[in-house]
């Protein structure tokens, strides 16, 4: 199992350069079931807020349509087992919250990769991080 960051579906929908279209690839592979992937639902707030600010209200409603809509992509709740597993990791590794929700919620959902650009997740252990090279 793959997780899939945020910043991973907003350069999908705001990187116009190789960055975007390796993410776009990404979540293709994904769509067309040929990477097992979830994210957290604490991604669709985080891709909201950036794709509005940059976008408007409209585009990130449309994206986060077809992300929620997504065919292959499993969401994990943001629930009590993956608030305390987050906070184990802000204790460990002195991680902001929404990153330690992230890096939880990839260890709850037994995801082994973290598709991100954010190297504080190179730092865990047992969590191995994955970016365009």
């Amino acid at each position: 199992m793959n997780y899939l960051d945020s910043n991973l579906i907003i350069y999908a929908i705001l990187d116009d350069t190789n960055i975007g279209d390796w993410c776009r690839d990404i979540l293709e592979l994904v769509q067309n079931a040929e990477m097992p992937a979830c994210t957290s639902f604490l991604t669709f707030d985080e891709v909201f807020y950036k794709v509005n600010k940059v976008k408007g209200r409209d585009t990130a409603i449309k994206n986060l349509d077809a992300l929620l809509s997504m065919a292959n992509m499993t969401f994990i709740d943001v629930n009590e087992i993956v608030i305390w597993k987050a906070l184990d990791l802000i204790k460990e590794y002195n991680f902001l919250p929404r990153d330690a929700i992230h890096a939880a919620t990839a260890f709850v959902a037994g995801a082994g990769t973290i598709i991100s650009q954010d190297a504080d997740f190179d730092s865990i252990a047992g969590l191995k991080r994955k970016w365009i090279d």
